[in-house]
């Protein structure tokens, strides 16, 4: 091969460098709109994460605020004990019916039926969503309720969720 045109060869260029040279192509993502390092990729995406937990507070109102947090808390530390009903008192009448998965759970032991029934029906709806491990606790929990409420209401549906829930396996 004559040595000029295996020059010209190694200089010819790739459609994508001439793209990037232009700066005109739209698959060929931009360095300034990269982040560089690790680092900045961490941040971005720490950002990010943030974002969508502030926006995720927003639409949960009242329930999405640290207030909250330490209520719940409270309630966890006290499940089990005499306080428990006081505090769930304190809290559905600042914050309404709960609505995740996890303070619902922590209600199925409260006192009035009424409530812990609407829970049963909302969760056994929301269960075929749940992690295995959510799962077998609300049906450990079924177990109790079935065997344990006092309400003869609540051990009767309880009884019907955990017969459903379990043919459907």
């Amino acid at each position: 091969m004559p040595e000029r045109e295996r020059d010209y060869r190694n200089r010819e260029i790739s459609w994508s460098e001439i793209d990037k040279r232009r700066d005109r192509s739209r698959h060929v993502s931009r360095d300034e709109e990269r982040p560089r390092s690790r680092k900045e990729r961490g941040k971005a995406e720490w950002l990010r994460k943030l974002a969508l937990k502030e926006a995720n507070k927003l639409f949960q109102g009242k329930q999405g605020t640290p207030a909250h947090d330490q209520a719940v808390s409270r309630l966890q530390e006290h499940l089990g004990t005499k306080k428990f009903k006081t505090l769930a008192k304190k809290y559905l009448e600042e914050y309404g019916r709960p609505q995740h998965w996890g303070i619902q759970y922590l209600f199925l032991d409260y006192p009035d039926p009424e409530l812990v029934m609407d829970l049963l029906r909302d969760m056994a709806e929301d269960y075929p969503r749940r992690s295995l491990r959510e799962q077998q606790a609300f049906l450990s929990k079924l177990r109790t309720l079935r065997a344990l409420a006092e309400d003869g209401e609540v051990r009767d549906l309880a009884a019907e969720i955990l017969a459903s829930l379990s043919a459907a396996e």
